[in-house]
Protein backbone atom coordinates (compact mmCIF):
# COMPACT_ATOMS: atom_id res chain seq x y z
CA UNK A 1 0.00 0.00 0.00
CA UNK A 2 1.30 3.42 -0.90
CA UNK A 3 1.40 6.21 1.65
CA UNK A 4 1.14 9.99 1.02
CA UNK A 5 1.84 13.10 3.08
CA UNK A 6 -1.85 13.24 4.04
CA UNK A 7 -1.80 9.67 5.32
CA UNK A 8 1.43 10.30 7.25
CA UNK A 9 -0.14 13.35 8.87
CA UNK A 10 -3.27 11.39 9.83
CA UNK A 11 -1.14 8.56 11.22
CA UNK A 12 0.88 10.95 13.41
CA UNK A 13 -2.36 12.44 14.74
CA UNK A 14 -3.93 9.02 15.43
CA UNK A 15 -0.87 7.85 17.36
CA UNK A 16 -0.91 10.98 19.51
CA UNK A 17 2.22 12.59 18.10
CA UNK A 18 0.18 15.64 17.07
CA UNK A 19 -2.49 17.53 19.00
CA UNK A 20 -5.86 18.11 17.35
CA UNK A 21 -5.10 21.79 16.84
CA UNK A 22 -1.68 21.11 15.32
CA UNK A 23 -3.13 18.35 13.10
CA UNK A 24 -5.90 20.59 11.78
CA UNK A 25 -3.48 23.43 11.15
CA UNK A 26 -0.98 21.23 9.26
CA UNK A 27 -3.77 19.48 7.35
CA UNK A 28 -5.28 22.81 6.28
CA UNK A 29 -1.94 24.13 5.02
CA UNK A 30 -1.18 20.83 3.24
CA UNK A 31 -4.58 20.76 1.50
CA UNK A 32 -4.20 24.44 0.51
CA UNK A 33 -0.74 23.70 -0.92
CA UNK A 34 -2.02 20.71 -2.87
CA UNK A 35 -5.07 22.49 -4.28
CA UNK A 36 -2.99 25.56 -5.11
CA UNK A 37 -0.56 23.37 -7.13
CA UNK A 38 2.33 24.31 -4.84
CA UNK A 39 2.83 20.77 -3.56
CA UNK A 40 2.28 17.51 -5.38
CA UNK A 41 1.31 14.40 -3.43
CA UNK A 42 4.26 12.06 -3.15
CA UNK A 43 3.54 8.41 -2.59
CA UNK A 44 5.97 5.98 -1.04
CA UNK A 45 5.80 2.33 -0.06
CA UNK A 46 4.33 1.82 3.42
CA UNK A 47 6.91 0.08 5.65
CA UNK A 48 4.21 -1.66 7.68
CA UNK A 49 3.00 -3.51 4.58
CA UNK A 50 6.52 -4.52 3.67
CA UNK A 51 7.02 -5.81 7.21
CA UNK A 52 3.76 -7.76 7.01
CA UNK A 53 4.84 -9.78 3.97
CA UNK A 54 7.19 -12.12 5.87
CA UNK A 55 4.20 -13.07 8.02
CA UNK A 56 2.54 -14.50 4.89
CA UNK A 57 5.71 -16.47 4.18
CA UNK A 58 5.75 -17.66 7.78
CA UNK A 59 2.13 -18.78 7.51
CA UNK A 60 2.87 -20.49 4.21
CA UNK A 61 5.87 -22.24 5.74
CA UNK A 62 3.71 -23.36 8.66
CA UNK A 63 1.09 -24.75 6.29
CA UNK A 64 3.76 -26.60 4.33
CA UNK A 65 5.12 -28.12 7.55
CA UNK A 66 1.65 -29.24 8.61
CA UNK A 67 1.08 -30.80 5.18
CA UNK A 68 4.40 -32.65 5.42
CA UNK A 69 3.56 -33.98 8.88
CA UNK A 70 0.11 -35.12 7.74
CA UNK A 71 1.62 -36.79 4.66
CA UNK A 72 4.17 -38.55 6.88
CA UNK A 73 1.46 -39.83 9.19
CA UNK A 74 -0.52 -41.09 6.19
CA UNK A 75 2.54 -42.92 4.85
CA UNK A 76 3.20 -44.54 8.23
CA UNK A 77 -0.44 -45.63 8.56
CA UNK A 78 -0.42 -46.94 5.00
CA UNK A 79 2.72 -48.96 5.64
CA UNK A 80 1.38 -50.33 8.94
CA UNK A 81 -1.78 -51.55 7.24
CA UNK A 82 0.16 -52.82 4.20
CA UNK A 83 0.91 -56.15 5.97
CA UNK A 84 4.66 -56.25 5.38
CA UNK A 85 6.10 -57.19 1.97
CA UNK A 86 3.86 -56.66 -0.98
CA UNK A 87 1.53 -54.38 0.98
CA UNK A 88 2.14 -51.44 -1.30
CA UNK A 89 1.85 -53.67 -4.33
CA UNK A 90 -1.41 -55.14 -3.05
CA UNK A 91 -2.78 -51.64 -2.42
CA UNK A 92 -1.81 -50.57 -5.94
CA UNK A 93 -3.41 -53.66 -7.44
CA UNK A 94 -6.52 -53.13 -5.33
CA UNK A 95 -6.81 -49.49 -6.42
CA UNK A 96 -6.52 -50.53 -10.07
CA UNK A 97 -9.47 -52.93 -9.92
CA UNK A 98 -12.86 -51.51 -10.83
CA UNK A 99 -14.90 -53.08 -8.02
CA UNK A 100 -12.87 -54.09 -4.94
CA UNK A 101 -15.72 -56.17 -3.49
CA UNK A 102 -15.08 -58.93 -0.97
CA UNK A 103 -15.28 -62.43 -2.40
CA UNK A 104 -18.34 -64.49 -1.48
CA UNK A 105 -16.55 -66.40 1.30
CA UNK A 106 -18.41 -68.14 4.11
CA UNK A 107 -18.64 -66.62 7.58
CA UNK A 108 -15.36 -65.58 9.15
CA UNK A 109 -13.57 -65.36 5.80
CA UNK A 110 -16.16 -62.90 4.51
CA UNK A 111 -15.75 -60.69 7.59
CA UNK A 112 -11.94 -60.93 7.54
CA UNK A 113 -11.82 -60.08 3.84
CA UNK A 114 -14.07 -57.03 4.28
CA UNK A 115 -12.17 -55.73 7.32
CA UNK A 116 -8.77 -56.18 5.67
CA UNK A 117 -9.94 -54.56 2.41
CA UNK A 118 -11.01 -51.49 4.44
CA UNK A 119 -13.16 -50.19 1.56
CA UNK A 120 -16.19 -48.28 2.85
CA UNK A 121 -17.60 -47.17 -0.49
CA UNK A 122 -21.32 -47.69 -0.98
CA UNK A 123 -20.70 -50.42 -3.57
CA UNK A 124 -18.37 -52.35 -1.27
CA UNK A 125 -20.79 -52.05 1.70
CA UNK A 126 -23.70 -53.22 -0.46
CA UNK A 127 -21.68 -56.20 -1.78
CA UNK A 128 -20.75 -57.19 1.77
CA UNK A 129 -24.40 -56.94 2.89
CA UNK A 130 -25.53 -59.06 -0.06
CA UNK A 131 -22.91 -61.75 0.67
CA UNK A 132 -23.68 -61.63 4.41
CA UNK A 133 -27.35 -62.30 3.79
CA UNK A 134 -26.55 -65.13 1.37
CA UNK A 135 -24.29 -67.18 3.69
CA UNK A 136 -26.97 -68.42 6.04
CA UNK A 137 -27.52 -68.25 9.78
CA UNK A 138 -24.83 -70.83 10.83
CA UNK A 139 -22.09 -69.08 8.88
CA UNK A 140 -23.24 -65.72 10.26
CA UNK A 141 -23.04 -67.17 13.78
CA UNK A 142 -19.52 -68.52 13.09
CA UNK A 143 -18.52 -65.10 11.77
CA UNK A 144 -19.89 -63.37 14.87
CA UNK A 145 -17.85 -65.76 17.05
CA UNK A 146 -14.64 -65.05 15.14
CA UNK A 147 -12.07 -62.64 16.62
CA UNK A 148 -12.16 -60.35 13.58
CA UNK A 149 -15.90 -59.66 14.02
CA UNK A 150 -15.22 -57.25 16.90
CA UNK A 151 -12.97 -55.25 14.54
CA UNK A 152 -15.84 -55.11 12.05
CA UNK A 153 -18.28 -53.87 14.71
CA UNK A 154 -15.81 -51.21 15.83
CA UNK A 155 -15.08 -50.14 12.25
CA UNK A 156 -18.80 -49.85 11.37
CA UNK A 157 -19.42 -47.66 14.43
CA UNK A 158 -16.38 -45.53 13.59
CA UNK A 159 -17.52 -45.06 10.00
CA UNK A 160 -21.03 -44.06 11.13
CA UNK A 161 -19.67 -41.56 13.66
CA UNK A 162 -17.27 -40.09 11.09
CA UNK A 163 -20.00 -39.77 8.48
CA UNK A 164 -22.32 -38.10 11.02
CA UNK A 165 -19.59 -35.61 11.82
CA UNK A 166 -19.04 -34.83 8.15
CA UNK A 167 -22.76 -34.59 7.33
CA UNK A 168 -23.54 -32.39 10.33
CA UNK A 169 -27.12 -31.17 10.42
CA UNK A 170 -27.80 -32.66 6.97
CA UNK A 171 -27.24 -36.26 8.14
CA UNK A 172 -30.84 -37.23 7.33
CA UNK A 173 -30.08 -36.70 3.62
CA UNK A 174 -26.65 -38.38 3.60
CA UNK A 175 -26.92 -41.45 1.35
CA UNK A 176 -23.60 -42.93 2.51
CA UNK A 177 -24.60 -42.57 6.16
CA UNK A 178 -27.89 -44.33 5.43
CA UNK A 179 -25.98 -47.17 3.72
CA UNK A 180 -23.71 -47.55 6.76
CA UNK A 181 -26.69 -47.54 9.12
CA UNK A 182 -28.37 -50.19 6.96
CA UNK A 183 -25.22 -52.33 7.27
CA UNK A 184 -25.25 -51.88 11.06
CA UNK A 185 -28.89 -52.94 11.18
CA UNK A 186 -28.21 -55.98 8.97
CA UNK A 187 -25.39 -57.06 11.30
CA UNK A 188 -27.41 -56.30 14.43
CA UNK A 189 -24.97 -53.61 15.57
CA UNK A 190 -26.20 -50.70 17.64
CA UNK A 191 -24.93 -47.56 15.92
CA UNK A 192 -23.61 -46.02 19.15
CA UNK A 193 -23.47 -42.22 19.48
Amino acid sequence: MKSSQVRDLARRYSTGKLSQESYRSQRRSLIDSITGDHVQLAYRQDERVAAARPRFNTKFLGLVMVAIVVAGICVVLFLRHGKGEGGAQAATTQAATAAPAPPPAPGPDLVRSFVETDDWSDMSVQNFERHWQSIGADEQAKAKDSPVYSRLVSAVRQQIDAEKAVAGSDSANDAHLMELQKLAKTLGISAGS
